[in-house]
């Protein structure tokens, strides 16, 4: 059976570390499990980089509000600068499969959600994977590579999921990070 072609864009971010690791090093870890997700086993192409791709990582200050964190001692953490990076890839999972990966990617690194009734606060965190915009390959193919697609951006509104990300035009570095994406 012939399935729907998508290109994701993601958005990675991190500014806690997690273990041993920092929060670059968690970045490019989960680069790895997400392509490992996201890309379909049949996958026949020459260089991964015909199907995929990502910026570079980009460190900037966090944006919006962040609840306050203690130690142990009761002292108050200050909020770290985040480190972001923008990975793009072709996959034949459907949107809500690939947010499902990225929640389960989210988990591996320790990701704890923080949920406020009113209003959006933030919290550091060790992963979080945004999916930014969606393109869905104007028809179905049995290959994952094919140069004369064209795509249709979707524009999906359901609970669980909005692309494209609804704040999106809040975080100037996006802009940084995606034209740094070849393909």
């Amino acid at each position: 059976m012939r399935k729907n072609l998508y290109k994701v864009y993601l958005l990675l971010g991190s500014n806690k570390p997690f273990g041993k690791l920092s929060s670059c090093e968690i970045i490019e870890e989960a680069d790895k499990l997400l392509l490992e997700a996201l890309l379909p086993d049949y996958l026949e192409v020459d260089s991964l980089e015909e199907v995929a791709d990502t910026s570079e990582i980009l460190e900037n200050e966090p944006v919006g509000e962040f609840e306050c964190e203690y130690d142990k001692e009761n002292n108050p953490i200050p909020v770290g600068n985040f480190f972001n990076q923008v990975l793009m890839c072709q996959t034949n999972k459907e949107p809500l499969e690939v947010l499902d990966e990225c929640l389960r990617i989210e988990k591996i690194f320790g990701r704890e959600r923080h949920y406020k009734v009113k209003g959006v606060v933030y919290h550091s965190r060790t992963l979080d994977v945004d999916i930014l915009r969606i393109f869905k390959a104007d028809k179905k193919g049995d290959k994952i590579l094919n140069k004369d697609l064209s795509w249709r951006e979707l524009s999906i509104n359901e609970e669980r999921l909005q692309v494209p990300h609804p704040k999106i035009g809040e975080r100037p570095f996006i802009k940084q990070l995606t034209k740094d994406i070849k393909i």
